[in-house]
């Protein structure tokens, strides 16, 4: 049996990017109360998520830091995968209140005051930018959809200044109830990749970069070996993907000759990013009941 493991890889101040949050949401909340947008009142109901999403992921990553334990011998990676599907599905139910808001709005208009809006949405563009910049070159599933919600609230507030300009040049504002709608599309799009690929980890699907028929020939290319059989791939989180499988071996290899093949093994899947990997090895007159699943 071969077991590989690797330390968690940190992860982005997100500490920081809280406090920021928060105090851009007080900035977006006086800024629609001032103008009357409804696209910036959904500017400001989306930093709401944004700010429990921040520290939802806040909480996941230190809670990934805990060793595993007798209960959870894969420790608390899990937890990141579960933030990152509670803050996608946040983002989703936000998008439809969104929706609700804006149609009703297009029967009941309000006045727009322009030029508040405008100034709020700048400032909002240039703080997520700020935030988006600092968490963009992460892999981690958790600070990904930490990070679409920044990105998405900065194309929201993009939006929402160019929709100021409209109503300050032409004063037509069915323009606001429009971009929300937009604002929500784009939301929900976003949401939507993070909740199929959480939902993928959770049901221990096999990672999208790896194909298990090609797998299985690789390893029987390996000398020495006749059959793998009862492979299972999935990832406990992001980046970090785990193996098991038995391995039929030749009759004429020795003890010491199925340790060279459990290293060629433990390295062929290693290159593909599989660090964890559980290898039972298995002579050729082997005749192991297959599990149903």
């Amino acid at each position: 049996m071969a077991h590989h493991h690797s330390d968690h890889i940190g992860t982005a101040p997100i500490g920081k990017t809280f406090a920021i949050t928060a105090i851009l949401l007080g900035i977006k909340v006086i800024g629609a109360t001032w103008s009357g947008s409804l696209a910036l009142w959904a500017d400001a109901g989306h930093s709401v998520t944004d700010l429990a999403a921040v520290g939802l992921s806040w909480y996941a990553w230190h809670q990934a830091q805990k060793p595993a334990t007798a209960t959870l011998t894969f420790g608390y990676f899990r937890t990141e995968i579960l933030a990152a599907l509670v803050n996608s599905v946040l983002l989703l139910i936000l998008t439809l209140g969104l929706l609700i808001e804006a149609v009703m709005r297009f029967f009941a208009p309000a006045p727009v005051s322009p030029l508040p809006m405008l100034a709020t949405a700048l400032v909002a563009l240039g703080v997520d930018l700020y935030l988006a910049q600092g968490l963009k070159s992460h892999t981690n599933v958790n600070v990904r959809s930490t990070w679409l919600h920044i990105v998405s609230d900065a194309a929201g507030s993009l939006a929402v200044a160019l929709g100021a300009l409209v109503i300050a040049w032409t004063h037509w504002t069915p323009i606001d109830p429009i971009l929300t709608i937009l604002i929500a599309g784009l939301i929900s799009w976003g949401a939507w990749q993070i909740i199929v690929e959480t939902v993928g980890v959770l049901m221990e699907a096999t990672p999208k970069h790896l194909n298990v028929q090609t797998l299985v020939q690789t390893l029987e290319n390996i000398a020495g070996i006749t059959r793998v059989h009862d492979i299972h791939v999935w990832s406990v989180t992001t980046g970090k993907n785990a193996l098991a499988c038995h391995v039929v071996l030749d009759p004429d290899v020795s003890i010491h000759g199925s340790q060279t093949i459990l290293k060629q093994v433990s390295e062929v899947l290693q290159s593909r990013g599989i660090e964890h990997m559980t290898i039972q090895m298995e002579t050729h007159d082997a005749n192991p009941e297959e599990p149903p699943w």
